[in-house]
C-alpha cells in the first residue's frame, strides 16, 4: 500500500502509536487526542499507528490525521508527509522559512509555506465568521427554527403521499375510461338484429 493511500477505518474507539526507529508505543487515546498529537508534531510520517499490535500502518495512511505535506529541509532532504502542525514547528525552529516549498501528496499542489498558512488562517477567520450568527441566536430561535425544520419535513412527506395518492386516482381513473369506452362496443354488439 503506497503512503498516499486511504485506509478505510470506522472510528474506533482507542488508538496506539508505535514511535519509530525505537518502537516505543503511546496510548490508547480517542481519535481527537491523536488528531491533536498529529497537530501538534508528535507524530512523525514513519510513526505507525494501529488500535490492536495486530495492524500497524504509517501515520500518513490515516485521512484524518492529515498529514498530506511533504517538505525539502536543508540538504535537499525530503519530509513527509506530514501536518501543518509539523511545518508550524519547523519554522519556528529555523528548519525552513516561510519560503520553502510544501506540496500536497494528495493534490499535488506546491506553494511556499508562508501561502499556505495565509490561507488556512483565511479559512478559519473566514469559517468562524459563518459561524458567528448561529452563535449568537437565543435558545428561542434555535427552537423555532427547529420547529421550522420539523415542520418542512413533515410538509414534504404530506407532499409524497398527496403524489402516491394521486397517482393511484389517476391510474384507477385511467382503468374506468378503458372499461367505458368497451361498453359501447358490447352495448352496440347486444342492440343488432338477430337472425
Amino acid at each position: 500500500m503506497s503512503e498516499t493511500e486511504e485506509l478505510a477505518v470506522e472510528a474506533p474507539a482507542i488508538w496506539r502509536v508505535k514511535k519509530m526507529p525505537d518502537g516505543d508505543i503511546y496510548g490508547p487515546v480517542d481519535e481527537a487526542t491523536l488528531k491533536e498529537w498529529a497537530g501538534a508534531a508528535q507524530i512523525s510520517p514513519e510513526d505507525l499507528i494501529d488500535t490492536s499490535d495486530e495492524n500497524w500502518h504509517a501515520a500518513p495512511e490515516y485521512a484524518f490525521l492529515e498529514m498530506v505535506w511533504v517538505i525539502k529541509l536543508p540538504g535537499d532532504e525530503l519530509y513527509g508527509p506530514t501536518s501543518i502542525g509539523t511545518l508550524r514547528e519547523f519554522i519556528a525552529e529555523n528548519l525552513i522559512s516561510d519560503k520553502s516549498i510544501a506540496t500536497n501528496v494528495v493534490t499535488t499542489q506546491s506553494l511556499p509555506i508562508g501561502a499556505l498558512f495565509a490561507a488556512l488562517d483565511f479559512e478559519k477567520k473566514r469559517a468562524a465568521r459563518r459561524a458567528a450568527p448561529e452563535r449568537n441566536k437565543s435558545t428561542v430561535m434555535i427552537a423555532v427554527d427547529m420547529a421550522k425544520d420539523q415542520r418542512i419535513r413533515q410538509l414534504e412527506e404530506d407532499l409524497r403521499n398527496l403524489r402516491r395518492e394521486h397517482e393511484a386516482l389517476l391510474h384507477r381513473y385511467r382503468q374506468l375510461t378503458l372499461e367505458m369506452q368497451a361498453v359501447p362496443k358490447i352495448v352496440q354488439q347486444s342492440a343488432r338484429p338477430r337472425r
